[in-house]
């Protein structure tokens, strides 16, 4: 047993396939490029029909981002984008993961194999079965009923405390909550989601400053801003839809700034496909303005913009004194800060910065929208506390085209949160569980992701259950994860591919086979619907209609969490809910405000809105009034020689499902271990391009490796390099987290480059010799 002390020096994920190669960086995001790369995933694995209706009134909700959908009267003919028909494929794709395959390979061949192998793999067919202490190390094909009969074996020997409840942003509103009902009637609110992962620094901030944890725009909002700034976004790749209506936006006469360590394609160029133009392969400029900021630097950005609007008295003072509080002692802050101190923060010029403040000035209605650039640093919530303060200052809460814009990632993770998937949920929806089911609810706050992966590796839990996701792989400090994972007594993954998780099975493990989204689901009540919410809060229904699996020993996800309730707690409010996901829905109309006359308004074409405080200037906070902050500037000081790393995905990805091994926008093909070096930052270290390195990072004495990466020369920010997750997570200490959120520092690691005196092509032949 590894104790919590020991860090393996080396990432134990084999990649022995990956080989990058450096090619021309496309100039232009989606256009025909992306239809011809869309189709080449979509038509082998038979997702055409899906696509024709995805994102569509009685269709399939995209299994990919959170991006809203267009008002009815705006639906193009298609509204789907590359990764979302990648994303489609994974699910019809007629490969199969069966009995077979499992039977091929033990635990330790899956540890050989990286995700991008094990997902090509396909569906797997029926629920299988790790028992370590039978000394196979295979999973074995296990029937439905054996399943429930373990897992309710488990759970009653287990304290609620002993037991861990992840879900991925993925699940449905019906499984979800569902899902937090199970945990709490086992007793517990350890409840960790991807969320905490990704947008809890957002959660935080908005909950605190503006009385909701969400954006407060429309997608009619980002059609008629006069000025989007767009902070730490990849677009093109991670909710490619976003930049059609960033061209509407500029149609309208808006203008973007886009604010990043590195140009990204999408924000630079974008080609519609379905317009005229697109066709013929015109591309359109998108950011009026480009800042490559400094790693980290988006706090003193704001700061630095922030004071010198109020130098010019560029500030709405109406809306300050009727909407907010803490507005004087905010102001005295910022002039009281350093120039030199906040420039070197941010790494921009005087000039950049005056030079926003024209833009802002010139602007009626600004967005502020952002991702996880902004969210995964250690202060984190202090930089999106300090861009409200700057929309705060210049009024642009709650009117047309105003406000804030943060994008989710995963296609539900908002709604997760919606429907109680938080550790930390109000007692007033606690209380509402316990008079709707008549159960004694816990009201002790749970565990979130990181505080759960720290039990686990602390020999603190017995249980796991995941909802969905690949929490091995998305998740920080990877080598510790893999050791907390297979310290557990029993590991429950509901999935639809193999997954690195997998590889990593307690001393029993179960993989239970669910349908996916585009997956008709048939139960006593007739065919099912399911629920999710974007990222403006826009409730939609999204029906599965396809059979093509109808073969294969599956159930869906509310079908398996309300069985084990019922196997489990023989209550009898689980069934019906199994029967008839209505009967879901009306448990949550009575037990979270806002949707009420569920079942009816999921049936009106575009869903329903929650509701959203801020978007009225209606704000939920101590004060009963918008809070502006004050935040100290504190700038990320490095050793010699040392870098600032950030984690991204490449643009044939998503989260932790890698569809291919190019990224075309960044010039990349056939592999995935690079890491992107400013030139000068690069000679300064005697390397050049080809060169392969290994990326160490230290934290409190403790170094990790993430080992043979290619040097790519880029036009990066200087000091910050750039490379892939999930294969650099193993250099993301789990105890670096943003203050306040806890959500683990992924953008920001101080990492140096250790050369291994070889180079890429060298590599290559190497590997032809050995073969």
């Amino acid at each position: 047993m590894v104790t919590p002390h020991q860090v393996s020096a080396v990432n134990p994920v084999a990649n022995e396939f990956d080989n990058p190669k450096v090619t021309k960086r496309s100039k232009s995001a989606a256009g025909l490029p992306g239809v011809y790369h869309a189709m080449q995933h979509a038509i082998p694995a038979r997702g055409l029909l899906p696509l024709l209706t995805m994102n569509k009134h009685g269709g399939v909700d995209c299994p990919g981002c959170a991006w809203p959908e267009p008002a009815q009267g705006d639906i193009g003919v298609v509204e789907f984008c590359e990764n979302g028909a990648k994303a489609i494929a994974e699910e019809t794709t007629p490969d199969r993961a069966g009995v077979d395959f499992w039977a091929q390979h033990t635990v330790q061949d899956l540890r050989a194999k990286t995700d991008h192998w094990l997902g090509k793999q396909g569906r797997i067919t029926a629920p299988m079965l790790y028992d370590r202490s039978s000394g196979d190390e295979h999973y074995r094909p296990v029937s439905w009923d054996e399943a429930y009969r373990i897992i309710a074996e488990q759970l009653q020997e287990t304290e609620p405390e002993e037991a861990i409840w992840y879900t991925s942003g993925r699940a449905s509103n019906e499984a979800a909550y569902m899902f937090g009902l199970l945990a709490r009637r086992h007793g517990s609110n350890n409840l960790p989601d991807c969320g905490n992962m990704c947008h809890e620094s957002t959660g935080s901030a908005l909950g605190e400053t503006l009385g909701l944890g969400k954006g407060s725009v429309t997608m009619n909002d980002f059609y008629i801003t006069d000025l989007m700034i767009s902070v730490g976004q990849n677009p093109g790749t991670n909710h490619p839809r976003a930049l059609t209506a960033f061209q509407k936006c500029k149609e309208n006469g808006g203008k973007i700034l886009a604010i990043n360590p590195i140009p990204e394609t999408g924000l630079m160029a974008f080609s519609e496909p379905q317009s005229v133009k697109g066709a013929l392969g015109i591309s359109e400029k998108l950011a009026d303005e480009y800042l490559q900021i400094r790693l980290d630097g988006d706090r003193a950005f704001f700061q630095a913009l922030n004071r010198e609007l109020i130098r010019r008295d560029a500030i709405d003072h109406e809306f300050l004194d009727k909407f907010c509080s803490g507005v004087e002692e905010t102001i005295e802050h910022l002039n009281s800060l350093d120039d030199a101190e906040l420039l070197r923060g941010c790494g921009l010029s005087m000039a950049e910065i005056q030079k926003a403040a024209d833009i802002v000035e010139e602007s009626s209605s600004v967005i502020v929208t952002w991702t996880l650039g902004v969210t995964q640093h250690k202060n984190a919530v202090y930089t999106i506390r300090e861009m409200v303060n700057f929309l705060l200052l210049t009024g642009n809460i709650g009117k047309p085209g105003a406000g804030t814009a943060p994008l989710r990632g995963h296609s539900n993770v908002q709604g997760n949160r919606t429907v109680g998937i938080w550790e930390k949920m109000p007692d007033r929806f606690l209380q509402a569980l316990e008079d709707r089911f008549g159960f004694d609810v816990p009201r002790e706050d749970g565990l979130d992701t990181v505080d759960a992966l720290r039990a686990m590796w602390e020999g603190k839990t017995k249980f796991f259950m995941s909802l969905g996701g690949n929490l091995v792989r998305v998740a920080s400090d990877t080598t510790r994860l893999e050791s907390a994972m297979s310290q557990q007594e029993l590991t429950v993954h509901l999935s639809t591919k193999p997954n690195g998780s997998h590889a990593w099975p307690g001393e029993k493990s179960l993989i239970l086979p669910v349908r996916a989204r585009t997956d008709e689901d048939v139960q006593a009540a007739g065919r099912q619907q399911i629920t999710v919410e974007n990222s403006v809060g826009i409730v939609s229904a999204s029906v599965g209609k396809r059979r093509a699996n109808k073969d294969l020993d599956l159930q869906a996800e509310p079908e398996i969490i309300g069985k084990i309730g019922h196997h489990t707690f023989g209550d009898d409010f689980w069934l019906p809910m199994v029967d008839d996901y209505g009967v879901v829905r009306d448990h949550i109309e009575a037990t979270i405000p806002g949707f009420e006359d569920y079942n009816r308004r999921i049936e009106i074409p575009g869903g329903f809105a929650l509701p959203n405080g801020p978007r009225e200037r209606i704000f939920h906070t101590a004060t009963g009034k918008a809070q502006l902050t004050v935040n100290q500037t504190e700038v990320i000081e490095l050793p010699e020689g040392h870098l600032l790393l950030q984690t991204v995905r490449s643009h044939d990805q998503y989260n932790s499902t890698i569809y291919g091994l190019d990224d075309r926008y960044r010039g990349v093909k056939n592999g995935r271990r690079v890491v992107f070096v400013n030139p000068e930052d690069a000679r300064e270290r005697g390397l050049r391009d080809g060169d392969l390195v290994d990326i160490v990072s230290v934290f409190r004495g403790e170094e990790r490796r993430a080992p043979n990466f290619r040097v790519v020369e880029y036009p990066s920010a200087r000091d910050c390099v750039t490379t892939y997750f999930p294969e650099a997570n193993v250099l993301v200490p789990m105890d670096s987290v943003a203050e306040l959120s806890n959500t683990p520092v992924s953008k920001s690691v101080i990492v140096r480059l250790e050369p291994l005196g070889t180079r890429a092509e060298d590599h290559v032949s190497e590997k032809a010799e050995a073969k």
